[in-house]
């Protein structure tokens, strides 16, 4: 008969596998860990086990949030609607929302996921913005600014007056406040 510490020590070792697959292929490690029992096929169990698992990996974690089949869309909502930005400033807003998670290098997958945080920002702080498209279209503009500032390939940085123009109107048509603006470069 095999001890409790030895069937404990296997199941770590399963688990840690299984981890190890996910961080390789995504979908077959949560298949395994669903075929474990460690995590369900309920979306919100899933996005709870990538937010709260510290081994796996913060680019796989952002490629399979980004992908756009129904699953990972699913897991994604489940994930962006699990975060609270009520009451954040927007930048603070958005390091909170990439905390978990490095931002995929195609475009289409950080859209989507761009355009989540965008909703749940402004469901969260709903007198921020004039719609979610204005806190999409700033929330892409910082990850732009955040790209161009910290990529040294980029040898001509955008000034803060660049900035500030990039974001003209974006409110409904509107300027948002210059300050505001601003303080994002800053």
């Amino acid at each position: 008969p095999t001890s409790q510490f030895e069937q404990m020590k296997a199941s770590k070792l399963q688990f840690e596998e299984a981890v190890a697959l996910f961080n390789q292929k995504p979908k077959k490690g949560i298949a395994l860990l669903q075929k474990m029992g460690i995590i369900t096929e309920d979306p919100a169990n899933v996005a709870a086990f990538l937010k709260t698992t510290a081994s796996l990996d913060r680019t796989t974690i952002g490629d399979f949030l980004g992908e756009r089949d129904d699953f990972n869309l699913a897991v994604m909502h489940a994930y962006v609607n699990g975060k609270d930005f009520t009451g954040l400033e927007f930048d603070e807003a958005i390091r909170s929302f990439l905390s978990g998670f490095r931002l995929p290098g195609e475009a289409q997958k950080i859209d989507r996921l761009m355009e989540k945080f965008a909703d749940r920002f402004c469901i969260n702080n709903p007198r921020e913005f004039k719609s979610a498209e204005t806190a999409y279209v700033l929330a892409y503009s910082v990850i732009m600014l955040n790209t161009d500032a910290h990529n040294p390939q980029v040898k001509k940085k955008m000034s803060k007056e660049q900035f500030v123009r990039n974001n003209r109107g974006i409110d409904d048509g509107k300027d948002l406040d210059q300050s505001f603006l601003e303080r994002l470069y800053d």
